[in-house]
């Protein structure tokens, strides 16, 4: 079971069609009933949105609302909150990576990660090494299940 870092999730969104990420897309869709976000990830898109409306991107905002509500919809039940569990491990998380200075974003969703005893996958490999939670990276290489 997985944890989609923002970075993965976003290879999809409307605006940010990539080729090297094709075969992510094909591999998510087959295996979607074992990928799970963060609430942090629809936070982290929620201030994309904003930062696109903020800078007049007059097409770009509506087509990732309408991208981030199918997103919503379609993992509906597979969007973990961060609570007291979570805040518990990132407390943990913090201390162990102190010498790192990890992000807050990075931290809540390796939290989550281990909370629920997901694998995160991220392309941001260097921010979550220090972490100690799982992960791997599915645009080197993908998953086998």
């Amino acid at each position: 079971m997985y944890l989609l870092d923002t970075n993965i999730l976003s290879a999809s969104a409307p605006t940010r069609r990539d080729a090297d990420a094709e075969a992510l897309a094909v591999w998510m869709r087959a295996y979607s009933d074992r990928l799970y976000l963060s609430a942090i990830t629809i936070a982290e898109i929620e201030a994309g949105i904003a930062r696109a409306v903020r800078i007049g991107a007059s097409s770009k905002a509506p087509a990732l609302r309408r991208w981030l509500a199918a997103i919503e919809h379609f993992y509906a039940s597979r969007i973990l909150p961060f609570g007291i569990g979570e805040a518990r491990q990132a407390g943990a998380i913090l201390d162990r990576a102190r010498a790192h200075d990890p992000g807050f974003e990075d931290i809540a969703i390796a939290a989550t990660a281990a909370a629920h005893g997901l694998t995160v996958l991220t392309a941001n490999e260097r921010h979550f090494a220090p972490l100690g939670v799982p992960y791997a990276n599915p645009l080197k290489e993908l998953p086998a299940s």
